[in-house]
């Protein structure tokens, strides 16, 4: 019986040295894994955040789908601390020219004019005002006037077309 014991004392040795040795290895594996980033929140809603951001000085209050442009516009103006005449020269005081058109706008959630203004060139820039305080927060020129003329390039072209196969009309007239 004494062989016996002999022979388990290190088979249970053995056993707890490498149950040690697993444990410790496990414990430091835990401590520097990374944890797995949260799930998406189903419940989490989606923020339509504008190109360029920026901030105002006059946060707009919560979008809320059942007011009418016009109703929206009223409670804007209520916000505003200057009006659209000051807008208008602090945009023209930034980018000289001529003022088109001046909309109070929310814009990433801030209060804001939108001048839109025609320079010397005759481009249109579209100048963003805090309605706040009149500082000018953003100045890009206006795509639109890039779209206007390529919806009329199309147009011409489909007029040229259009004269091109009344021709072709007036030839097979003369075949007959």
């Amino acid at each position: 019986m004494k062989n016996e014991s002999k022979f388990k004392k290190p088979i249970y040795t053995g056993a707890v040295a490498i149950g040690l040795a697993l444990g410790t290895m496990g414990i430091a594996s835990a401590a520097t894994t990374q944890p797995a980033p949260p799930a998406p929140d189903e419940t989490a809603v989606e923020v339509d955040v504008q190109d360029p951001s920026y901030d105002g000085s006059i946060q707009a209050p919560v979008e809320d789908e059942t007011l009418t442009e016009t109703e929206e516009a009223t409670l804007l103006e209520g916000l505003a601390t200057i009006s659209a005449d000051e807008a208008s020269e602090a945009a023209t005081a930034a980018v000289p020219g001529e003022v088109a058109k001046v909309e109070l706008d929310d814009e990433n959630g801030s209060v804001v004019y939108s001048v839109e203004i025609v320079d010397s060139t005759g481009a249109q820039i579209d100048v963003k005002v805090d309605a706040g305080d009149g500082t000018v927060l953003d100045q890009q020129a206006d795509d639109e006037s890039e779209d206007e003329s390529a919806t009329e390039a199309d147009d011409d072209d489909v007029q040229h077309e259009n004269e091109h196969e009344g021709d072709n009309d007036v030839d097979a007239g003369h075949e007959d």
